[in-house]
C-alpha cells in the first residue's frame, strides 16, 4: 500500500529525465519557486491529454501567481516532447521510467474499477466529446495520477490523488492552495 503524502509534509526528490533524456532532479522545479506538479498515468492516456490541455488553459493565471507547471509521465523523453509540446507547451514535462518518483509521492497502480469502472467510462465519454482521443500506451497503463502544489521550500501545500482514471482535481481547489502560498522572500 502506498502512503499518501499530506499538505505540510516535505515533497520527496527523485531523478527523472527531461525531454532530451538528461537526468533531472524534481527538487530543482520548486527551488526556483512554487510548482504545480502533476503525475500523469501515461502519455497516451485520453485523460492525461485532457489534463495537459487544462493545465495549458490555466497556465497564464497560475504563472501570474508565481507558480510553474510541471508534469511527470511514464514513457520515454520523446513521448513527453511530443505530447507536451502539442498539448501544453507551457508545462515542463519530464519522464520517470523507473516509477521512482511515483513511488516516492505515493502514486499507486489502479484496480479494475479505478481503470475501467462506471466513473471512468463516463469521464472517457466526456473527454471524447471534448475532442480528446486515446493514444498508444507508454509505460505502466495501470498507474493512477496525482497532483500537488509544492512551495519554494519543498513543502506540499496541496495533494490530490486520483480516485480513478480521469479524476482530476478542481482548479478552484488548486487556486485556493496557490492563494495561500507565501510570496518568495
Amino acid at each position: 500500500m502506498h502512503k499518501h503524502l499530506q499538505p505540510g509534509q516535505p515533497a520527496p526528490n527523485a531523478t527523472v529525465l527531461d525531454i532530451n533524456g538528461q537526468p533531472f532532479q524534481l527538487a530543482t522545479l520548486w527551488q526556483s519557486g512554487p510548482v504545480l506538479l502533476s503525475f500523469l498515468r501515461h502519455f497516451g492516456c485520453i485523460f492525461c491529454r485532457q489534463w495537459l490541455a487544462q493545465l495549458e488553459q490555466h497556465h497564464a493565471e497560475l504563472q501570474a501567481a508565481g507558480v510553474q507547471l510541471a508534469a511527470v509521465g511514464l514513457g520515454e523523453p520523446k513521448h513527453a516532447q511530443r505530447y507536451c509540446g502539442q498539448l501544453a507547451p507551457n508545462v515542463t514535462c519530464v519522464v520517470n521510467v523507473t516509477k521512482e518518483a511515483y513511488t516516492a509521492f505515493g502514486i499507486a497502480r489502479g484496480n479494475l474499477t479505478q481503470l475501467a469502472g462506471p466513473s471512468v467510462i463516463l469521464n472517457a465519454a466526456k473527454a471524447t466529446a471534448q475532442g480528446f482521443t486515446q493514444g498508444l500506451a507508454t509505460g505502466d497503463t495501470h498507474m493512477i495520477g496525482g497532483t500537488f502544489v509544492i512551495d519554494q521550500h519543498g513543502i506540499i501545500r496541496f495533494a490530490h490523488y486520483d480516485a480513478h482514471a480521469g479524476d482530476h482535481p478542481e482548479f478552484s481547489e488548486i487556486f485556493r492552495a496557490v492563494k495561500e502560498l507565501q510570496p518568495v522572500a
